[in-house]
């Protein structure tokens, strides 16, 4: 079973700023709306500066208004307990001296008893390796929060995020870390839900950060030094690059490569997927976009359909943006597991060839990503399929060149 899902829209939050901004300056009644919010803002980056918040898009909200800095937060759209613990290697290497973990809707599936022994499992082995990996860190489990009652899934999804909740329960006492239950939250306040009933709206942060600090008195916690963004260079080398595609290009900004509002990458993502999102690339008017797709369509489709659906996305992007520069990336391959799970990668080979082929035809940038695969020892998640942090440095000083 999945959760709905939702694309966390860093571009509303520019404009919900901006209002701020605007309405302030006309405050002259003690400090500004905008005023507070930036002085609770700079309070909780110096309190939290040390922690690091880890799970899935839900956490990921954090980074919202600016509310923490990227840094802090790792928070991806459909992350998983084993997929956090695929990138386990990131948390370590920002050594924060606390760690929050926050997810579990995603995890969430039938039969439930086979689901919910998996996820106790999983998150079991998350804990020990952080504290094998990070022994002075002090970690922290928070409970997954509810879905909003009005939503139609809420009858079936809230008793079961009720039973993950004491499987969390009961493994951070065993592992001897705290949990947090986040229930009083919702009976203190009235929380506001986006539109799919599962996520939050900004005010929700706050809140939450509130919460946390009386909970864990982190004001009187010993912390370290401040997590640091050591992708700067990345992230100003691809400022004006958009990297359009599926969960493996969606690593980069769920690891802090680059800054989420230069990766338009779903998890899942198919090729019909993409199109509806070809108007928030026009919105973001980059200079050049990388798409990364093939993973999911093989899949689903023939080499045929494959390369007419690629068609028409190159047409629909140059339709909106006719001055852009397209890199057309190959379609990585797979671990050997992954190929015994799924016979159809075989055919990535075919399908690179015929997507160059296209390039050429319609007059766009091929990449072709074997190369780095043959120069270098790649390390896969547990799929097969998608890679470990350490690809991602490789892979975007293979493509610097193309934005000089």
């Amino acid at each position: 079973m999945k959760m709905v899902e939702r694309w966390v829209s860093i571009f509303l939050s520019m404009v919900i700023l901006s209002t701020l901004v605007a309405c302030g300056t006309a405050d002259d009644k003690g400090k500004t709306q905008l005023a507070a919010t930036q002085e609770f803002a700079g309070s909780v980056q110096e309190l939290f500066g040390s922690s690091l918040f880890v799970g899935d898009s839900i956490i990921g909200g954090l980074t919202n208004d600016d509310l923490l800095p990227e840094a802090n937060v790792m928070g991806g759209l459909g992350a998983t307990v084993q997929t956090t613990l695929d990138y386990v290697e990131e948390i370590v290497s920002r050594k924060p001296s606390q760690v929050f973990l926050s997810m579990g809707q995603n995890d969430l599936g039938e039969p439930l008893e086979e689901a919910k022994k998996t996820f106790g499992q999983q998150y079991a082995l998350l804990v020990d390796r952080i504290n094998e990996l990070l022994p002075a860190a002090r970690v922290y489990v928070l409970s997954i929060t509810p879905i909003e009652e009005a939503s139609p899934v809420s009858t079936l999804m809230n008793p079961q995020i009720e039973t993950f909740n004491e499987v969390l329960q009961k493994m951070a006492k065993e592992k001897g870390v705290e949990y947090i239950d986040l229930n009083p939250i919702f009976r203190q306040h009235k929380i506001q839900y986006d539109e799919d009933g599962s996520h939050f709206t900004n005010p929700f942060y706050p809140i939450l950060l509130d919460y946390l600090k009386e909970w864990t008195d982190l004001a009187n916690q010993p912390r370290g030094p401040a997590v640091t963004d050591p992708n700067e260079a990345y992230k100003a080398a691809f400022s004006d690059s958009v990297f359009l595609g599926d969960s493996i290009l969606g690593a980069l900004s769920y690891l802090n490569k680059l800054d989420q509002v230069n990766v338009i990458a779903p998890r899942g993502a198919t090729l019909d997927f993409t199109l509806p999102n070809v108007e928030k690339l026009a919105s973001l008017a980059p200079e050049h976009v990388f798409i990364l797709l093939g993973s999911n369509d093989i899949r689903l489709s023939d080499k045929q359909e494959f390369i007419e659906r690629y068609r028409q996305l190159i047409d629909s992007i140059r339709n909106k943006l006719p001055k852009v520069k397209l890199h057309i990336l190959s379609i990585p391959p797979v671990a050997v597991e992954a190929l015994k799970q799924e016979p159809r990668y075989a055919d990535i080979t075919d399908f690179n060839q015929a997507l160059e082929q296209l390039t050429d035809e319609v007059k766009v940038d091929f990449v072709d990503l074997s190369p780095i695969f043959a120069d270098n020892k790649i390390h896969y998640t547990a799929d097969g399929v998608h890679f470990k942090p350490d690809f991602y440095p490789l892979f975007l000083d293979y493509l610097e060149e193309l934005v000089k």
